[in-house]
């Protein structure tokens, strides 16, 4: 190629968190002279949907659809829903007016400075679509095709859960049905950062004898396309991916599941304006000999970044919760904590706690 890019950022990794600065600066080589109209160097943000759902209208009323059809048939009867949103677009023209014409085998240097939006959503991918970050450099040329490189960007969020007293009580749903009796299901706090594990408590009051029950931790992942024409016309995707799940057999069970390192950072009430949203959910299902589901009970997690339990700085402890390798930043990793369990009658034991943070 005529000519190279290089993108040097201030830090050693290309992964950021909302509301920080990206940062550093775009190296260009070229091999022969070049005349250039302009360097645009654009930050950017997408969000993408795609996803393929039954069209009930394409079936006439008096269709039977039976479960042999052949897959070129189902496709046919199937609709393509996308959508895409464009949440960040910054850009800078680095080419002043002397520099228009470009000598061979010089380092070119052009410094850059983006802010990342607070609020940004997170970059992410899943079956219904992907939410990306880049900075695209573009060489426009007077008569050739324009020039482009491209350099991703990892963008995370960030929620201290210490902050909000909410998450930091026990919390119980039960559900009854004359099907199966009541169930319980109890956790000691409904905030959790990536790599702890979640700790609850079951308890079953039924007649049936034959019955497992399956606990499930589970991310429900909803897509929302919205008609550019009217407002108020939207169409919601959503699929559940099971992370991880236990069975049991007893009507009274302590245990845990663990939360997986990669999971995505609740955004709160900033989430309202995303078209792709992540939800955390710990599900117990009662489940007969026959697999039929008898009664669902689930508490939804929020996922932050600082632990949300009463925490005091102790150095015998251990280190919890890296969430950036690569950030400068020395304050990266949470301070080491010593818990302060809460008292709960007739709830988890010590140990289920201290299991959370591997003693």
């Amino acid at each position: 190629m005529s000519v190279s890019c290089k993108f040097e950022l201030t830090r050693a990794s290309n992964i950021f968190y909302s509301g920080e600065v990206v940062e550093g600066c775009v190296i260009l080589n070229l091999l022969k002279q070049r005349h250039i109209e302009a360097i645009i160097l654009e930050f950017y943000g997408h969000t993408k949907l795609a996803w393929l759902d039954l069209d009930k209208t394409a079936v006439a009323a008096d269709q039977i659809v039976h479960n042999d059809f052949s897959s070129k048939e189902l496709k046919s009867m199937k609709t393509l829903y996308n959508d895409s949103q464009k949440h960040v677009c910054e850009q800078l023209q680095l080419a002043t007016a002397e520099q228009q014409l470009l000598h061979p085998n010089v380092d070119y240097r052009y410094k850059f400075r983006f802010l990342i939006p607070a609020y940004a959503a997170a970059t992410s991918r899943c079956p219904l679509g992907e939410c990306e970050y880049g900075l695209q450099l573009t060489l426009q040329h007077p008569r050739k095709v324009n020039k482009e490189f491209h350099q991703r960007i990892v963008v995370k969020n960030k929620l201290d859960l210490s902050r909000h007293i909410q998450l930091h009580e026990p919390l119980t749903a039960k559900h009854q049905n004359d099907a199966f009796g009541e169930i319980a299901l109890t956790t000691p706090c409904t905030g959790f950062t990536p790599g702890q594990k979640i700790p609850y408590l079951i308890k079953c009051k039924t007649s049936k004898s034959n019955y497992k029950i399956m606990v499930q931790l589970n991310c429900q992942i909803t897509a929302e396309r919205r008609n550019k024409t009217s407002p108020y016309s939207r169409r919601v995707k959503q699929i559940k991916q099971t992370i991880n799940f236990r069975k049991h057999l007893a009507s009274e069970i302590m245990s845990y599941l663990n939360l997986p390192l990669d999971c995505q950072i609740s955004r709160g009430e900033y989430v309202e304006d995303a078209l792709l949203k992540y939800d955390y959910l710990l599900e117990a299902l009662v489940i007969d000999c026959n697999k039929k589901i008898l009664a669902v009970v689930s508490i939804t997690l929020t996922i932050g970044t600082t632990p949300c339990l009463n925490t005091s700085v102790d150095e015998s402890e251990n280190l919890l919760c890296y969430e950036n390798y690569g950030s400068t930043n020395i304050e990266t990793a949470t301070h080491k904590i010593k818990l302060n369990l809460p008292i709960v009658e007739g709830f988890i034991g010590e140990q289920i706690y201290k299991s959370m943070y591997g003693r």
